[in-house]
């Protein structure tokens, strides 16, 4: 597996808020010479715990928590958008 960075996300997200901006400020705020100064967060592996039965779009995709916890593998699908479609308390883990 290819050398990853990892960063997580934990509390509220809100209604219709692209999250993958917030994550890249997150990380630009613990690392200000981070590469993400100059170029866009693409996630590669992503794992969110949520609400059963929330629902939330990756890359305009409509999901479902189908139980209390979602995981996509890394390098199955590069995450440039991820939002919620209520406020929703969560724990988010992603390697980009």
């Amino acid at each position: 597996m290819a050398m990853v960075t990892i960063g997580s996300f934990f509390g509220e997200a809100q209604k219709d808020v692209d999250l993958i901006p917030i994550f890249r400020e997150n990380e630009l705020s613990k690392n200000p010479y981070s590469f993400l100064k100059t170029a866009s967060l693409i996630v590669k592996k992503l794992a969110i715990s949520a609400p059963s039965g929330s629902k939330f779009k990756i890359n305009d995709a409509e999901f479902l928590m189908p139980g209390s916890t979602f995981e996509l593998a890394y390098g199955v699908v590069d995450i440039q958008k991820l939002s919620f479609s209520e406020n929703t308390e969560v724990t988010i883990v992603y390697a980009y």
